[in-house]
């Protein structure tokens, strides 16, 4: 202790003397005498500043001192100390890596101000995301893949546009993970209808159309995802004239950017702003844990629901359940349809035993059709709509949202290809 004292003394009376003095190694100090010890303390007690420093740092040390002796007494048992997960010690004291600084996006203040959204109060949005693209990579990345087009601006899109939910739908028409609107689908090869839906709800298809957007895009605006972004949410055509008009000047120029409408002006900063964090998760203290996102195809071995299978798989190995992640697998499939004896469903490898051993002749499984079957109780199975002129079943179905073309036409008994309807008469509509 006496020697640990008289290094501390000898280091803040050499600073406050402001004498430069030559680093040395550990094995290069020698003890001090105490003559010379007593010299500097003396000497530094003489200056008001110096003491001031030796006093409050004698002070900083005890409550230092009191701090790990707490700490101490708090630690369990070496034997009960358990690491989590498949992390080592050493990993869990690693620094996490460092965020590159000189990043051009990271001085923007709209990309500052997305990204402290998106790590705290949307965080759970961002997980979510990538929880259930785990399971879609597979079906979603190849046509990214194929063009280059950065896995981590894929990421970012359908975080902003779905939350990685195949089915969602916007009040505004747009649909699907990538959310388009019915005229850029059919622009871009998404069209027609894919067993209950139309093709934007389909994984595979959309996200052909999307990377054959983002490539055309990226014709016009190399890799300017600022750009390229703008382009998706305000509409490619109405951007295009924005940035003539503005000799293509930067994205964040001023007079181009609050040109832009105020829903573009966030998302550009929004979407970047998960980029980064998809491209460098463990530098901004997000935890994206790996899942098998493998899948298998199942016969179902009694008629049965994506709910009533959801709920026989229950919790496992996935907090939140699996309902999200089946829903997404066949999402050719209506939450309400009943899935006949035989009938193929996709689920995740992982659920092949629970299936085998849990999902069908039990209690539980009783009990799942149940309340499945209240959840979509006896109702009129259709509504009428009178046609108005200029309306096709394309139009109907897409003003009533869960109902295909096909569907609509199957309960009218009209003929493909034309599907021709009258204006004034009443045409039977699917109820969601």
């Amino acid at each position: 202790m006496r020697l640990i004292l008289t290094l501390l003394a000898l280091l803040i009376f050499s600073a406050c003397q402001k004498q430069a003095v030559k680093p040395q190694s550990q094995a290069e100090l020698k003890p001090l005498e105490t003559a010379v010890l007593l010299q500097g303390i003396e000497q530094c007690q003489k200056d008001p500043s110096c003491l001031e420093q030796l006093n409050q740092h004698f002070i900083d040390l005890a409550h230092q001192a009191k701090i790990e002796a707490e700490l101490a007494d708090n630690q369990p048992p070496e034997a009960q100390i358990e690491t989590e997960g498949n992390f080592t010690a050493s990993e869990l004291t690693t620094a996490p890596p460092a965020i590159d600084l000189d990043e051009p996006l990271l001085s923007n203040v709209r990309v500052q101000a997305a990204l402290n959204e998106w790590l705290t109060w949307k965080r759970p949005k961002l997980i979510e995301t990538w929880n259930n693209y785990q399971f879609l990579r597979n079906k979603i990345y190849p046509p990214f893949a194929e063009k280059n087009i950065p896995e981590s601006l894929l990421l970012a899109i359908i975080t902003q546009e779905s939350g990685g939910r195949v089915h969602s739908m916007s009040s505004a028409g747009a649909s699907g993970l990538f959310q388009f609107m019915p005229a850029t689908a059919r622009r871009f090869g998404v069209l027609g209808t894919i067993g209950d839906y139309d093709a934007r709800y389909h994984p595979e298809t959309a996200a052909k159309g999307a990377a054959k957007y983002i490539e055309e895009q990226r014709g016009l605006y190399a890799d300017d995802y600022g750009k390229i972004l703008a382009a998706y949410n305000a509409g490619e055509n109405r951007f295009r004239r924005l940035n003539t008009k503005h000799q293509n000047k930067p994205i964040w120029d001023s007079q181009l950017f609050y040109e832009l409408p105020s829903e573009t002006q966030d998302y550009i900063g929004t979407v970047l702003s998960a980029k980064l964090i998809y491209e460098n998760p463990e530098a901004y203290n997000v935890d994206l844990p790996h899942h098998d996102g493998t899948t298998t195809l199942i016969r179902a071995k009694n008629a049965t629901s994506l709910s009533e299978l959801s709920i026989c798989f229950g919790q496992y190995n996935k907090e939140m359940g699996w309902y999200r992640i089946l829903r997404n697998l066949n999402s050719t499939i209506k939450a309400k349809r009943v899935i006949q004896q035989n009938a193929v469903v996709v689920i995740p490898n992982e659920l092949k035993e629970v299936y085998e051993d849990n999902c069908h002749n039990s209690e539980l499984m009783a009990l799942a059709k149940t309340i499945h079957d209240a959840d979509f109780p006896d109702r009129p199975a259709f509504t009428w709509y009178k046609i108005k002129q200029g309306d096709s079943l394309s139009t109907i179905s897409r003003k009533f949202k869960c109902s295909s073309r096909r569907e609509i036409a199957q309960l009218n008994a009209l003929k493909a290809p034309r599907y021709l309807i009258n204006a004034g008469k009443k045409l039977k509509v699917p109820k969601c």
